[in-house]
């Protein structure tokens, strides 16, 4: 069985569905409270997860580059 919502779901446009996410998101954002540390432990994870993955790149272009221009 179809609902309601289902079916308008279906026939919003994309721009339309993409702002009432992030108005969600914003609102979700807003009744968060974060504790003292919060921040720092997401800062902390946010570059222990981004920094491997970019050094790995930046060596590998390293060694591809000394290996045509080395």
């Amino acid at each position: 069985m179809i609902k309601k919502d289902d079916l308008d779901d279906g026939l919003k446009s994309k721009k339309r569905k993409v702002q009432e996410e992030m108005d969600e998101l914003h609102e979700l954002r807003d009744k968060t409270d974060f504790e003292k540390g919060d921040f720092a432990a997401l800062l902390i994870a946010g570059l222990t997860t981004i920094l491997p993955v970019v050094a790995v790149i930046l060596v590998l272009y390293f060694l591809i580059s000394m290996l045509f221009f080395g």
